[in-house]
């Protein structure tokens, strides 16, 4: 599935939301994945790896915009 880079900082910026905490890329790429199928995966069950905390400055300053 291809996600795009707004989707990918607005998953990093949910993620940050909902649950406090910071994920780096791969795992942003998962999550933008999981909420562009939300619909279509309902009641169904899913798992998302959520792996490091590994977020350059740069890319933290870019979400929080």
């Amino acid at each position: 599935m291809l996600v795009s880079e707004e989707e990918i900082r607005t998953a990093m910026r949910l993620f940050m939301e909902t649950h406090h905490m910071l994920i780096e890329g791969a795992a942003r790429v998962a999550v933008a994945a999981f909420l562009k199928s939300a619909e279509r995966l309902r009641g169904k069950n899913v798992v998302l790896v959520i792996c490091g905390a590994n977020v350059d400055l740069g890319t933290l300053r870019s979400v929080l915009r």
